[in-house]
């Protein structure tokens, strides 16, 4: 019987080990490369809280995200994710640019102004379950040369759906 509860208790411990939290942004503190730039892009995420679901031995918070210009056609010049751990937003990926046309369905990095681009099969994957934030961020110029930026942030949880 004692084996018994000290596996239960190694297993429960295990479990809540591998279930890790990075914490959650407090403060509206951007990336430095955001922080002088004018918010011109709209960038939402669906749903704004995603919960993970595990296919084979992999993890995944699937998720849309959506971009759109209303004032004028905007390039993008730059766009990928941050994560927030110790306190600050990280860099997680800048990608590169011909994903942005394959993956949003943008022309050449041109948003067209109020015309809405949606990535439909965004998700994260790991191979352990866990939760925290993540921001996605668009960097682009304005046809008057200016440079300006997008961002969202989105929230993963540990909490699995299946």
């Amino acid at each position: 019987m004692k084996k018994i509860i000290l596996l239960l208790v190694i297993i429960g411990s295990i479990s809540a080990y591998s279930q890790k939290n990075y914490g959650t942004p407090i403060n509206d503190k951007l990336p430095e490369k955001l922080i002088t730039l004018r918010k011109a892009i709209e960038v939402k995420n669906f749903p704004k809280i995603i919960d993970p679901v595990k296919i084979d031995n992999l993890y995944y918070w699937k998720h849309n995200t959506a971009i759109l210009c209303k004032e004028s056609e905007i390039k993008i010049i730059e766009y990928g994710a941050y994560l927030f751990y110790n306190n600050t937003w990280n860099l997680r990926k800048s990608y590169p640019l011909k994903e942005l046309n394959k993956n949003f369905g943008v022309k050449k990095e041109i948003m067209k102004q109020s015309q809405p681009y949606t990535w439909t099969n965004n998700w994260r994957t790991d191979s352990s379950i866990f939760g925290g934030w993540a921001m996605w961020y668009f960097i682009g110029i304005t046809t008057e040369g200016e440079t300006v930026c997008g961002y969202e942030k989105i929230e993963t949880t540990d909490k699995l759906l299946n």
